[in-house]
């Protein structure tokens, strides 16, 4: 409903509220995280939930702050929360953050094609995340894409003329007057969107 849509999209700038209270030389640290750095930015979601929860504000928007960071599979934080524990809207902003950090520059490193993370949620990401709505978000994110140029591997350049449906991470490609469909092709793969 539309409610839901603004009460999502509102948990979705909410999220990260918690690393207000997380020291700047943490946040922007512009190397890898030591052990203990690591520990204490994995307080966000706690420090955000504590922020908000005697607030007036819809529970979704808090189990959202609180649960980002859980998944599926049981491996995340704060609690370590199996799938069933687990807010839907948590699960939804799990998966746009998790996809914005991945395709963003960090200090630390550069953002990755977004067909490569593409790549990582197909070959990992149905075990941490809620298979539908992973499959949802990555049949909308690659449909985006198509007729956008790109380079590939082997440092050519086309466009995206048509997704995969069984392989989102590896779509049909034109290049000059020859279509390449990249999952017959192990060897070549998107490195850039153009």
């Amino acid at each position: 409903s539309e409610e839901d849509i603004n009460v999502l999209c509102t948990a979705g700038m909410l999220h990260d509220i918690g690393k207000l209270m997380i020291d700047e030389s943490i946040l922007k640290k512009p190397g890898k995280l030591t052990d203990e750095e690591y520990a204490i930015m994995k307080t966000h979601p706690m420090k955000g939930f504590n922020f908000v929860k005697n607030l007036n504000m819809d529970q979704r928007i808090k189990g959202a702050i609180l649960m980002h960071h859980e998944r599926c599979d049981g491996t995340g934080y704060p609690m370590g929360f199996p799938a069933n524990k687990i807010h839907s809207f948590a699960k939804i902003v799990a998966i746009a953050d998790t996809y914005d950090a991945m395709t963003s520059n960090r200090v630390y490193r550069k953002a990755l094609c977004p067909f490569e993370v593409i790549r990582l949620y197909e070959q990992e990401g149905y075990q941490k995340y809620d298979v539908k709505t992973l499959l949802t978000f990555l049949n909308g994110i690659v449909q985006t894409y198509i007729n956008n140029h790109i380079q590939l591997s082997d440092g050519s350049i086309g466009d995206i003329v048509m997704i995969n449906q069984n392989n989102l991470s590896n779509p049909i490609v034109k290049v000059g007057e020859k279509f390449i469909d990249l999952s017959t092709e192990p060897n070549l793969n998107i490195t850039a969107i153009l």
